[in-house]
């Protein structure tokens, strides 16, 4: 959990450093951190709380996050789309590339589990 927790610092400080660059863009950048943070915590917490029980029903929960992840990615950029107005390219980059750490993180993380 440690290591999340490093990795969300990490990306408060990514986010800071963006939204200082550019001001412009400072609700797209977070709102683009918003959604896979939200996720990545949500997981974390289900496969730490799986693996402490017991290691096999660890997979069942990424299953069952995936599926959950698949539909909230998709209401959150369809909620999003339809609340807010945006910069499409500004979000989709700045979702994209904390999508990416925060499952390479989780990926990492999970892999410690099986050790």
């Amino acid at each position: 959990m440690t290591l999340f927790i490093y990795g969300i610092v990490a990306s408060v400080g990514i986010l800071g450093l963006s939204s200082y660059f550019l001001p412009q863009f400072k609700n797209e950048l977070f709102f683009g951190w918003l959604g896979p943070l939200l996720s990545g915590v949500a997981t974390i917490y289900f496969v730490l709380r799986a693996a402490k029980a017991d290691i096999r029903t660890t997979t069942k929960v990424l299953v069952i996050g995936f599926v959950a992840k698949l539909t909230f990615y998709g209401a959150y950029v369809m909620l999003l789309g339809k609340l807010y107005s945006f910069e499409p390219l500004p979000l989709i980059c700045s979702f994209s590339g904390f999508f990416l750490g925060f499952h390479a993180l989780e990926a990492v993380i999970i892999n410690n589990l099986s050790k």
